[in-house]
Parts: structure tokens; C-alpha cells; sequence
């Protein structure tokens, strides 16, 4: 295990930059689970691996280009990947922070291989009872993933879990910051479901713009005083709650500034995962380099810079970036032409604390 918990990373500002300078590698699309609403759809059929080497190359490559200073490892599920030891290896080796994002369903023979060579572990948790979680990933899951959980934070690894809400589980939120704080979780990341992949034909699971803003005001009351941070994306908000966003490091569309890189095995790079089911990638990686992908003059780049007419006129246009432009071009949730100026859509991908605190550092990190 890594002795990183109270280093600041290399870009010191982190904590307060708007942009968050994370990469995420795809390593695997293998997986033994097929969640309900999981964002990589039929990829998980599709069993490529990303080779050490390649791994290598990007980290190398984008370190320099864009400055990237942590790398999450996903899948599919990233422990089931036969060279994890080498990827880990490169990662250190290229002075990446590290984060496995992992089901909990981690085979023994591979905790070995994590100590020494991995910083974080984010796990992903759909509800606060065996029921609501396993009726989520399925069967046999949730024993496991407490273990795992347990281990980890025994062991000393960061450690927080990723909460994806959907109107099966809204009523395990509270119970799964207590949780979370019972077992000792550093930190607890919810997250907005929007219909994509597996989860595509599922929009009756999404929670309506005005019942998210509501829960959230209660999950901001309900995790108050914790020792467990709590994240969530505030994915809407109303005028007033627009300069306290700002505040926190909204920066609009995360995909414009290519925060958050995503690169998979077929060496396709995505900057939004609302596209990651579609053919829209913004480009591929090649010769050690993302070249640009255009059809018809447009990329995923191109799409998500787009502004709606109605929001150039709009007071809080500014703030709140134009709404969420795959949103728009997908034509799912709250698009643009719907905001009444009251109801303001912003980047689902974003999150915030829930108490506006000061937040150290190695916790901005951690999500």
C-alpha cells in the first residue's frame, strides 16, 4: 500500500482548480456481472485487453500533453486483468496516482499484487442492504464487496464507494451514508443515473429534475458532521444555488476543458461518458498521440462545445455552461430548450461536497 494519504499531489492546486486532470484507462472489458444500469453496454461481451505496453505509452504520452496526475483502472472489472501487476508497475513507475474501481468481487490471489503499487480503491455500491444491491448487480455480490471493503480500509488504501442513484434504491441513500461511515469508508460518491448502456431501456430509474434536487438538499442535511465525506452532483440546480456551485469549482461541461479523458482497449478516446454506447468518440489513439476523430465535420468535442440558442441570452449562461450538451444531442433528461431559467441543467459528471467545507487535497483527489 502506497504511503500517499496526506501528500498533496503534484498539482498542489487541485483542491481549487476547476479542472480535474484525471485519466481514465478501460483496461479490461471483461466482467462477470451485468448491472442493470451500467454505462458500458455490450462492450462487456467483448473481452480485449489493454496491454501493459499500451498503458505505458498513454500514461507517458499524456502526462506531458495534458498534465494528467492520476489514473482510475476500470473495466469491466479491472482485478480480472491477467497483467494488473505490470500495469501497476507502470503506473508507479510513470508517478501516477492509482485508483481500482472494482465491484468487490476481487480474487484472493490478487491482493498481493495491489500493496505497494496501489494508492486508492473505489467500489461500487448500489445500496445499503443485500437486497437493493444485489437487485441491482445480482446475486452473491454484496458479502463480497463488504469484504473487499473491509480489507481495504484495514489494509490502509484510500477508500471510498460509489453510489449510483436510481428510483430502486433512493431509499437506501441515508442508510448508505451511514454505512459508509459505520465501516470507516473515507469517502462516499454518489452519482446522478442517466439511461446509457445496459441501463439504456431503464428510464423509468432515473430520478425527475426537481424529486434529485430535493434529495440532495437531504443528503447534504443527512451526511452534516460526518466523518465520512459525502460527494454528489448537484446535476440541477435553481439561481440561487448557481454562485455556491461556482464557488465549489463548477467550471461547466467537464468534457470541453478534456478533463476527464476515457481511453479503451479498441484505443477509442471518449471525453464524455454520456457518449460512451454511441459511435461519437472524439478520437482514437495512435503513434502515441489521440488524433482527432471527424464524421461529417463533427466529433465529440464539436457536439458537446455547442451552445443552445435560448442559453446565449440567459443571465446565467455563464455559470452554468450552456446545460449539458449530450443532454442536448442525445435528447435525454433536462435539454436546453426545456430550461425555464428556474430548473438550470449543469454537468451531471460533476460533483461537490456536501458540506461546502474546505476540503483537503488528497480527498479532491480521491474522486
Amino acid at each position: 500500500m502506497t504511503d500517499t494519504l496526506e501528500q498533496d499531489a503534484p498539482h498542489a492546486s487541485a483542491a481549487t482548480a476547476k479542472k480535474e486532470p484525471f485519466l481514465f484507462l478501460y483496461i479490461t472489458h471483461k466482467c462477470s456481472l451485468r448491472c442493470k444500469h451500467c454505462y458500458m453496454g455490450d462492450r462487456l461481451d467483448n473481452e480485449i485487453l489493454m496491454s501493459p505496453a499500451k498503458v505505458e505509452e498513454i500514461l507517458s504520452g499524456l502526462r506531458v500533453l495534458y498534465g494528467q496526475y492520476k489514473v482510475y483502472l476500470l473495466g469491466g472489472e479491472p482485478t480480472t486483468h491477467p497483467d494488473l501487476d505490470a500495469i501497476l508497475d507502470v503506473c508507479k513507475a510513470q508517478g501516477y496516482k492509482t485508483v481500482i474501481t472494482s465491484n468487490g468481487l476481487i480474487p484472493p490471489k490478487v491482493w498481493p499484487v495491489l500493496d505497494d503499487r496501489l494508492d486508492s480503491f473505489s467500489f461500487s455500491m448500489d445500496g445499503a442492504r443485500r437486497e437493493s444491491h444485489e437487485d441491482m448487480r445480482g446475486p452473491n455480490t454484496w458479502s463480497p464487496l463488504l469484504r473487499s471493503m473491509q480489507r481495504a480500509i484495514e489494509t490502509g488504501f484510500q477508500t471510498r464507494a460509489i453510489f449510483t442513484i436510481t428510483q430502486a434504491n433512493r431509499d437506501d441513500v441515508f442508510d448508505a451514508i451511514d454505512l459508509a461511515d459505520r465501516v470507516g469508508l473515507e469517502m462516499l460518491s454518489f452519482h446522478y443515473f442517466t439511461p446509457t448502456g445496459l441501463g439504456k431501456d431503464k428510464p423509468h430509474l432515473q430520478i425527475p429534475p426537481a424529486e434529485w434536487m430535493e434529495l440532495c438538499q437531504d443528503i447534504r442535511r443527512h451526511a452534516a458532521g460526518r466523518r465520512v465525506r459525502v460527494f454528489y452532483p448537484p446535476a440541477f440546480a435553481t439561481p440561487d444555488q448557481l454562485p455556491q456551485i461556482s464557488d465549489q469549482g463548477y467550471g461547466g461541461c467537464t468534457a470541453r476543458n478534456l478533463e476527464r479523458l476515457a481511453i479503451f482497449p479498441d484505443n477509442r478516446v471518449y471525453i464524455c461518458s454520456a457518449f460512451f454506447d454511441t459511435d461519437l468518440h472524439y478520437g482514437l489513439w495512435r503513434d502515441g498521440a489521440i488524433v482527432p476523430r471527424l464524421v461529417r465535420n463533427t466529433s465529440e468535442l464539436t457536439l458537446v462545445s455547442k451552445t443552445a440558442p435560448g442559453c446565449r441570452s440567459c443571465p446565467h449562461a455563464s455559470v452554468c455552461g450552456g446545460g449539458c450538451a449530450a443532454y442536448d444531442h442525445l435528447q435525454r433528461t433536462l435539454v436546453s430548450s426545456e430550461c425555464d431559467r428556474q430548473t438550470i441543467p449543469i454537468c451531471p459528471l460533476w460533483s461537490m461536497p456536501a458540506e461546502p467545507a474546505e476540503t483537503a487535497h488528497r480527498l479532491v483527489d480521491l474522486r
